[in-house]
């Protein structure tokens, strides 16, 4: 009988592996005398296989981008991701990282992405941590892949029956999008409003909600 476990076996069968099994053609009796011989050029190894489409590699983070809404932070499962208060940035422990992917697509502004870089171990902790890469590279589309950050991002609105002016929900906006004076009635100007909530957590009289 077929069942899913089967049918995955199979797939996996007739794909191309996403490693190389072995460096040379067999595996040898000595690993180290293997790779003397290929350096003396009597055995050829095996050409390393290209990064599959997907493949989640180190973090890549553009710091300048980055508005400090913590989302990220928010949905990390291996607290990964550290804030930095003073700067309103954040940072990445990649050796915490699971490689979720979750961090790069609840990022409402695209400062995170997942790149094709693997080999980064090193015995500097400090080294596995990722405090700003740059400017986002152009993306590469993906044959099926949806685009990022495609889907359209849950707006804020806040209840006027409710509000009591104390100001707070401004003070956190990551992309000041809310306007108010104190003791009177805030608004959320949606145009601006990425759906980070942070407005709505902040909130001590639950006047805030997704609309």
């Amino acid at each position: 009988m077929i069942n899913r476990m089967m049918i995955q076996i199979f797939r996996q069968w007739c794909e191309d592996p996403a490693t190389n099994p072995f460096p040379v053609a067999h595996m040898p009796d000595n690993l180290t005398e293997a790779l003397k011989a290929a350096a003396e050029g009597k055995i050829k190894l095996n050409d390393p296989v290209k990064t599959p489409e997907g493949f989640r590699g180190r973090i890549g983070y553009d710091k300048k981008t980055c508005i400090g809404c913590k989302m990220c932070i928010k949905v990390c499962p291996a607290n990964a991701i550290e804030s930095l208060d003073e700067e309103k940035k954040v940072q990445f422990h990649m050796d915490r990282c699971c490689f979720c992917a979750q961090c790069t697509e609840i990022c409402p502004v695209s400062c995170i992405w997942m790149t094709d870089e693997f080999a980064f171990s090193s015995y500097e902790r400090k080294k596995q941590i990722v405090k700003d890469s740059g400017k986002r590279p152009a993306a590469k589309k993906v044959k099926g892949a949806p685009e990022a950050n495609a889907t359209e991002a849950t707006k804020y609105h806040i209840d006027p029956d409710k509000c009591i002016g104390c100001t707070r929900c401004s003070k956190v906006c990551p992309v000041q999008a809310i306007s108010g004076k104190i003791k009177e009635k805030h608004v959320i100007d949606e145009e601006k409003c990425i759906g980070c909530s942070a407005c709505a957590e902040a909130c001590p009289v639950k006047a805030i909600s997704p609309r």
